[in-house]
């Protein structure tokens, strides 16, 4: 299993997933592998050179653009919330996760399901091909890394949308406060977040 069920202390009646942290780095570690591979092969195949030589200049950019990246990735998460999802922007918070090693953007507010999946799946989304330009503007080691890392940053949103995908889409589902991780809300919750939103 990728995620791990089980019932939340708090309150029985909710089920709860939550990604499991082996899982998700060995996926973050073959997604890094394969968009590696992939680009540099893409390149090779179309006769472009690529700069191999690394200098401080390349680091500096790799750092200062995985820097951005961080920032970028979470506040994408938290505009498809409130664009998709009409939380207000106190229902919003961002942290890092010492356990996990992680940066994360938490929203407090119960979103529908198909909001859910474009929360999680929003920075793969628009990172993707921000992260392919720039490597086509600079085709070289460090666009290549970032290229890679940009993807691999995005294993625990595409472990979540692959999981909430068998999520009947009439349900409600809260993000989880203190972990990667959602519930899926009962009836008499969902119709109580339901009216909520149409206030």
């Amino acid at each position: 299993m990728l995620l791990n069920t089980e019932i939340c202390q708090e309150q029985r009646f909710h089920k709860v997933y939550i990604i499991n942290k082996v899982y998700m780095n060995i996926l973050s570690l073959f997604m890094f592998f394969i968009a590696f591979h992939i680009v540099f092969a893409v390149q090779v195949v179309s006769f472009e050179e690529i700069e191999l030589h690394y200098t401080h200049t390349d680091l500096w950019k790799l750092l200062g653009s995985l820097f951005l990246l961080i920032i970028f990735h979470e506040a994408f998460h938290a505009f498809a919330a409130l664009l998709w999802g009409k939380v207000p922007r106190r229902s919003i918070h961002f942290g890092f996760k010492w356990e996990w090693f992680v940066f994360y953007c938490h929203c407090d507010k119960p979103l529908k399901v198909n909001t859910y999946r474009i929360f999680v799946l929003f920075p793969l989304i628009v990172t993707t091909p921000i992260a392919g330009f720039i490597f086509w503007l600079d085709p070289s080691i460090w666009s290549i890394l970032f290229f890679s890392c940009t993807i691999a940053a995005c294993a625990g949103d595409v472990l979540l949308f692959f999981k909430v995908r068998h999520v009947k889409n009439d349900k409600w589902i809260q993000d989880h406060p203190s972990k990667p991780g959602f519930y899926i809300l009962p009836e008499a919750i969902a119709v109580s977040s339901e009216e909520h939103h149409h206030r």
